[in-house]
């Protein structure tokens, strides 16, 4: 056999074993990668999923403290209960704070505007006197001691008229005292458990199972 027969087996041969290792080795170990390429973009797809998931329930997390935190504010403005001797406290700091002096101040029954309303109403008869602008100044208070946050406070009414002699004897420059009469509204959850029903239920007219309590200040 000529030399050049030889070179030409020998080159068969090794394509031969080229092509046997390419479909027997290589082949198989390409396709194992790009099963593992295939495997490793989906568990990548996966952590992006798990990510943006994650990130959502953090948010809602922070937005259910945040919440949480709201209804706690709101429990303080309208609350389940009436909480009557806090809330003539506050009302007390108020005025103290108003600079005026208070005579008494008389809570009334729990009403309800109609029978859907979620609240009731407390009627807060307030009686003091001071000046216009300590009265001002009062008024200015309870209306803003919801922003505390503190009680839910409204302004039904207001009477003024001068005390006593303060009307003859006032000195020029010199703001009078005035006697005031004050209704105040304070709010409470409707069918919480110190929630009273409307006075005059039940075909009751203008009683109630609670008595009316009267405060009178310290001077």
């Amino acid at each position: 056999m000529s030399r050049k027969v030889r070179m030409g087996l020998m080159a068969a041969a090794l394509v031969v074993f080229i092509a046997l290792c390419w479909f027997f080795l290589l082949s198989p170990i390409r396709g194992k990668i790009a099963d593992t390429d295939s495997a490793i973009e989906a568990e990548r797809n996966s952590l992006s999923k798990a990510q943006v998931a994650l990130a959502q329930a953090e948010s809602t997390r922070e937005e259910g403290k945040r919440n949480q935190a709201r209804l706690l504010e709101l429990g303080k403005m309208v609350p389940p209960t009436e909480e009557l001797p806090s809330l003539l406290l506050q009302i007390q700091d108020l005025a103290d704070q108003s600079g005026i002096d208070f005579i008494a101040v008389t809570p009334g029954d729990p009403t309800s505007e109609d029978e859907t309303a979620t609240y009731l109403i407390i009627p807060l008869d307030l009686d003091f006197s001071g000046t216009f602008f300590d009265v001002s100044d009062f008024i200015y208070r309870a209306e803003q001691m919801v922003a505390g946050p503190g009680r839910l406070l409204a302004m039904k009414s207001l009477e003024l008229s001068l005390a006593g002699e303060t009307g003859a004897s006032a000195s020029p420059g010199v703001s009078p005292q005035l006697e005031v009469s004050i209704r105040l509204y304070a709010f409470v959850v409707s069918g919480g458990s110190g929630g009273l029903p409307p006075s005059g239920s039940n075909g009751s007219s203008g009683s109630s199972s609670s008595s009316t309590e009267t405060t009178e200040a310290t001077p």
